[in-house]
C-alpha cells in the first residue's frame, strides 16, 4: 500500500520550513507542492526544483517534491497544509475545493485567528462534506532569502491540534489529541519541536500568541523598527500597556464563554500583567529580529492585520469590550502610515483622531 500523500499550499516561510522538514525526515513520504501561478513553476526550476533551509549559516537542500497548479483537475487530496497569507485562505482553498472530502484533513498553519470560520463558512457550509480541522502554531523565526529559500533562526516549538469552527456552532470532531497521520509526520520531524495538544490547549496557545503578534508585528511596523527596539521607549512602553490591556479584557471575555468554567489559573494566564510579561519576553529574545509584518509592509504587500488587531476590535466589538488603541492600530496598518515616539499622545489619545478611527475599523 502506498503512503498517504501531503498537499502543501503556501510556500511562505512557513510552508517552506514544514515541506523541507517533512522531505528530510520522511525520504519516502509523497510531498506535493500546490503552485497557483505558472511563474512559480519557473522560479522552481531557477532553484533546482529544491527547497533550501539555512541553520547556523549551513545550507541544507531537499528535493523529491512532486508539484502541481491548482488549475489542474487531479485526484482527491488527503492531507492538505495550509500555509498560505491569513486573507488569501479562501481564494487559495477555492480552486482545490472539489478534491477535499469529508475524509481529508486541512492543517492550518497560519498567524492570527479567523480563516477558519471563513472557510467553512464559504467553502464549507455543510457539516456532512466539511474536511477534519487541524490548527499549527509555530513560534519558529524564519525569514526569505529567495522563494525557495529561507534562514531558519534557531530552535523553537510547534503545536498541532484540533481546530473547532466557531461558524453556526461548529465543533470539531474530536476533543483528543490527533493521532492522524498528517500530525503524526510532523511531529517525528525533530527540527520542528512538535507536539500534539487538545482542542482547548490549542485555543489557549493561539490566544497567547495572538497577544504577542497584536503587539510586537503591527508596532515595529509602526515605528519602523526591530522588535527589540519597542521596549527601549517609555512612550512605546506605556502604548504596549494600553494595548495589551484592551487584548486582556477581551480573551477573559472570549474564554468565560467558552463551556469550561475560568479558573483563576487562566485568569493569572491571560491577565494584563502576564501577558504584558510573555510579550516582553518574545521580544526580547527576538531582539535582532524584523516581525513579519514589518517585512510586509517594507515589501509594499498586504499585511493580516485583519486577522490580528482586527480580530481583537471585532471580538470586543461583538462582546461589548472597547479597544481603542487596537483599532488605532488597524486602521494605521491598514492605511501604511508610520509614526515617531513624539506623535503617541495625540494619535492614540486624542478622542476626536480615536472617535473618528473607530468609525472606521472592523473585521
Amino acid at each position: 500500500m502506498s503512503p498517504s500523500q501531503i498537499h502543501i499550499l503556501g510556500l511562505g516561510n512557513l510552508g517552506k520550513l514544514l515541506a523541507h522538514s517533512l522531505r528530510r525526515n520522511h525520504p519516502e513520504l509523497p510531498i506535493t507542492l500546490l503552485f497557483h501561478r505558472p511563474s512559480l513553476a519557473e522560479e522552481w526550476n531557477q532553484a533546482g526544483q529544491c527547497i533550501e533551509i539555512v541553520r547556523n549559516t549551513k545550507a541544507d537542500k531537499q528535493n523529491g517534491f512532486r508539484t502541481e497548479m491548482v488549475s489542474e483537475k487531479k485526484d482527491q487530496i488527503e492531507n492538505l497544509v495550509v500555509a498560505t497569507k491569513t486573507h488569501s485562505t479562501v481564494q487559495a482553498i477555492q480552486p482545490i475545493r472539489e478534491r477535499l472530502r469529508p475524509t481529508s484533513t486541512l492543517l492550518f498553519l497560519q498567524n492570527g485567528i479567523g480563516t477558519i470560520d471563513e472557510a467553512t463558512k464559504r467553502l464549507f457550509p455543510l457539516p456532512s462534506s466539511r474536511p477534519n480541522y487541524l490548527a499549527g502554531i509555530f513560534n519558529h523565526g524564519v525569514y526569505a532569502t529567495s522563494q525557495f529559500s529561507s534562514v531558519h533562526i534557531g530552535l523553537a516549538s510547534a503545536f498541532i491540534g484540533p481546530a473547532p469552527s466557531n461558524y453556526q456552532g461548529t465543533v470539531c470532531k474530536s476533543s483528543q489529541p490527533p493521532a492522524g497521520f498528517l500530525a503524526q509526520k510532523i511531529v517525528e520531524c525533530p527540527e520542528l519541536n512538535a507536539s500534539h495538544v487538545t482542542h482547548q490547549q490549542l485555543l489557549h496557545i493561539q490566544l497567547q500568541k495572538l497577544a504577542v503578534n497584536a503587539v510586537i508585528n503591527p508596532l515595529t511596523s509602526i515605528f519602523g523598527c526591530l522588535n527589540g527596539e519597542l521596549f527601549q521607549s517609555a512612550a512605546i512602553r506605556e502604548l504596549i500597556n494600553r494595548v495589551v490591556a484592551e487584548i486582556s479584557a477581551v480573551i477573559l471575555v472570549i474564554l468565560s464563554q467558552q463551556n469550561e468554567p475560568l479558573d483563576h489559573i487562566l485568569q493569572e494566564r491571560f491577565s494584563q500583567s502576564n501577558l504584558k510579561e510573555v510579550v516582553c519576553e518574545i521580544g526580547e529574545q527576538t531582539a535582532q529580529n524584523i516581525s513579519s509584518m514589518r517585512q510586509d509592509y517594507l515589501a509594499g504587500r498586504k499585511t493580516e492585520i485583519d486577522y490580528i488587531n482586527g480580530y481583537i476590535v471585532k471580538k470586543g466589538t461583538d462582546l461589548g469590550v472597547q479597544c481603542p488603541a487596537n483599532a488605532m492600530i488597524v486602521a494605521l496598518v491598514q492605511n501604511k502610515r508610520s509614526i515617531y515616539e513624539a506623535q503617541i499622545s495625540d494619535v492614540f489619545f486624542g478622542d476626536s483622531i480615536m472617535s473618528s478611527t473607530m468609525m472606521g475599523v472592523g473585521h
